[in-house]
């Protein structure tokens, strides 16, 4: 196996723990939104605040630098091409979600949480809002999946 084998392995495994994560976390999120029990989905909000930063923030990371090596490394890719440029941006795009608000907001519903209780009315709110922005940003790694696939202009 080549160095580009290993940069391709490596960057397909990271995109598997940071897209197959995001599935599983919309998975666990919908059944803990469903629930009756405001503190399981207060528990679930807690559990994805953890894992976003010691997961899922890692894998993209990895994804977006060997992506990058990948493209410096092998003569057939440019960034120039219309696949990479929309795919560096969708990415970028998701990390600043993440790190801007997917992250910190957990981090203050955690936060509102021990204040006022896992039921409270704002907390539900804002676990909700969350959901609905983490759905979009999954569907932006949803089209970067799709653009690794289709590589449009190349």
């Amino acid at each position: 196996m080549s160095g580009y084998d290993w940069l391709v392995l490596l960057h397909i495994v990271a995109a598997i723990v940071w897209v197959g994560g995001g599935f599983a976390t919309q998975v666990y999120a919908e059944r803990a939104r469903r629930s009756t029990d405001p503190a399981r989905l207060a528990g679930f909000a807690s559990d994805i605040a953890w894992a976003g930063t010691r997961v899922f923030a890692p894998a993209s990371l990895v994804v977006i630098a060997v992506g990058i090596a990948m493209v410096l490394v092998d003569p057939a890719w440019d960034f120039g091409q219309l696949w990479i440029m929309l795919s560096l941006v969708a990415v970028a795009i998701s990390f600043i979600t993440g790190a801007t608000f997917l992250g910190p907001e957990s981090g203050r519903i955690g936060k509102l949480i021990e204040e006022r209780g896992p039921g409270d009315p704002e907390v539900m709110r804002r676990i909700g809002r969350t959901l609905v922005v983490s759905r979009i940003d999954y569907v932006v790694l949803l089209l970067v999946v799709m653009l690794m696939v289709f590589k449009p202009g190349a």
